[in-house]
């Protein structure tokens, strides 16, 4: 599976298949067309090749446009298009079933996916959304393969697209590991642990984290070792931490620095952080946070491209809920 996954992905690329479902689904629809034999005036009646059709566009349109925004933003507007539909088809004096005059296939498709397809949309834009772990920036505590679930509604009811919330139901807390969008690139979803909040002096020196002149108390626990490629097996030791009520793991490579100078970027805000080649210290802006990966030594975190807007939170990863690799992970809470 990892390898077939791994060939669509890389060999293929997402793109390109994503234009393929596009030019098969407009096959789909006009063969489903063609091979009609008879008018249709109900739902019902729309032929599994046209209804295929409909689906594969949806899919592959979703796909070719995840390269211009963010694909969760896209998700819910593409779940929407049947409902679009079917609104549409009911302006135009068509109804789901007793139509006195041939149903477009497109009215048929609205009708009878509408109200599936926007309950799926909406449950994954503000109640919950699944995402793969595609790094290794938060060993040990989640692994390259794992799915998780997040909550949607952990720091509010948000807008697509605009990030704003409509319904405030709670705030980020140091310590929760937080699916957000990047900063530097929206389109990409990012997964790390909170660790400082609108207000909070965050310093990390010398592997050892400070908030607001308060130690965050941490200790080794034993060795872990993983393989990253292309490179080669590392050795790490992992750190029993705590901050906020919760525990969690960290992994220290002792023999990578704590900060790399040159994979500093420049970035909005960037006065409010202190760099020497012991680490770094900076104050959290109003309305921002601040983010690190558990695997200290092998994450692209905030400590390099700064601070996280609010309104780029997407929400709370909370549940491991399958790694095809790994299945005794399979149902562990994410801490």
């Amino acid at each position: 599976m990892k390898s077939l996954l791994k060939f669509l992905s890389e060999d293929i690329g997402w793109q390109r298949l994503a234009i393929v479902a596009v030019l098969l689904g407009v096959f789909l629809i006009w063969y489903g067309r063609r091979k009609a034999k008879e008018p249709v005036y109900d739902t019902d009646q729309l032929s599994e090749t046209a209804m295929w059709g409909y689906f594969l566009v949806l899919i592959g349109g979703w796909g070719v446009l995840m390269s211009y925004a963010n694909p969760s933003d896209l998700f819910f507007v593409v779940m929407m298009v049947p409902a679009l539909l079917a609104l549409l088809a009911k302006a135009r004096g068509y109804k789901s079933k007793g139509n006195t005059r041939p149903l477009p296939d497109w009215a048929a498709f609205g009708f009878s996916n509408a109200l599936i397809l926007a309950l799926i949309g909406f449950g994954k834009t503000f109640v919950v959304e699944p995402m793969q772990i595609p790094s290794s920036s938060m060993r040990p505590g989640l692994i390259v393969g794992d799915f998780i679930l997040i909550s949607k509604f952990s720091y509010g009811v948000r807008l697509p697209f605009l990030g704003e919330t409509i319904v405030p139901l709670g705030k980020p807390q140091r310590g929760d590991v937080v699916v957000f969008r990047f900063p530097l690139d929206t389109k990409l979803n990012y997964i790390k642990r909170l660790v400082g909040v609108p207000g909070d002096t965050v310093e990390y020196r010398n592997k050892q984290l400070t908030v607001n002149g308060q130690v965050v108390p941490t200790a080794p626990v034993g060795d872990y070792m993983y393989t990253d490629p292309p490179r080669d097996e590392i050795k790490a030791v992992r750190m029993k931490e705590e901050m906020g009520g919760v525990k969690y793991e960290t992994l220290n490579v002792p023999q990578l620095p704590t900060l790399i100078p040159m994979q500093i970027q420049q970035f909005p805000q960037r006065d409010a952080c202190q760099y020497d080649e012991t680490g770094f210290v900076c104050k959290v802006p109003a309305g921002h946070y601040m983010m690190l990966g558990d695997n200290r030594d092998n994450s692209n975190d905030g400590r390099y491209w700064g601070f996280v807007p609010d309104q780029l939170l997407v929400g709370k990863a909370f549940l491991i809920w399958m790694n095809l690799g790994e299945f005794s992970r399979i149902g562990n809470r994410i801490e």
